[in-house]
């Protein structure tokens, strides 16, 4: 039997400081470029071209477009910060709300990945505050996303996908109006169906993702 296919293989082209969008300090990074191979037998033997680029963060490790490089301190360090944890907030209370009701097990998420992904912690009754706030003023979901997403790569998509997605689950059920506000969610972030298919399907599948307070 012949076994054969493709791989990617990593490679850092660059090393240094930058203002990572995660940890909102500088930190170390390392710009990486994956290039593809065609596989015989699992070893990688023809180079197949350029499979994209990427910057590592060797803290947090959290993984961002190359663009993130032009990010400087001095030009406002917390801005996309900022943007970043608006965006958290305001799509994973848009989602809690998708069915019309409130659910305690879908706020304790929420509060959880609120926290989790940002650096200004929320009380609990600040996030009730927040929710009766969106309740009276829904804006798109798109308001913040679209501000934050030429700095995401596809892993960073992901991530707010997925935990969108483990809101929705929390009460035991993803139904069709959680779903929508999902995929206006992807659209905001320039994804594609096929993706946004694969993550559902992955989170469906498997077990909704656990989001630890460490």
């Amino acid at each position: 039997m012949i076994i054969f296919g493709t791989t990617g293989i990593k490679s850092t082209i660059k090393e240094g400081k930058f203002l990572c969008p995660q940890c909102a300090v500088e930190k170390t990074y390392k710009h990486k470029k994956v290039n593809k191979f065609f596989t015989l037998y699992f070893i990688p033997l023809i180079p197949l071209g350029s499979a994209g680029d990427y910057v590592e963060c060797q803290t947090c490790k959290g993984t961002f477009v190359s663009r993130v490089l032009d990010y400087k301190p001095d030009q406002g360090r917390n801005e996309f910060q900022s943007e970043y944890e608006k965006a958290m907030r305001h799509t994973m209370v848009l989602i809690m709300l998708a069915d019309g009701e409130i659910d305690e097990n879908e706020m304790d998420t929420v509060h959880l990945i609120i926290n989790k992904f940002g650096h200004n912690d929320m009380t609990r009754p600040e996030l009730e505050a927040y929710v009766s706030s969106v309740q009276r003023n829904p804006e798109p979901v798109d308001t913040y996303l679209k501000k934050v997403t030429p700095y995401l790569n596809e892993h960073g998509k992901e991530t707010i996908l997925k935990c969108a997605l483990a809101v929705a689950a929390a009460d035991g059920n993803i139904d069709k109006s959680e779903l929508e506000v999902v995929n206006s969610m992807a659209k905001a972030m320039e994804m594609s169906g096929s993706h946004v298919k694969g993550i559902i399907s992955e989170m469906t599948e498997d077990k909704k993702p656990q989001f630890s307070q460490n």
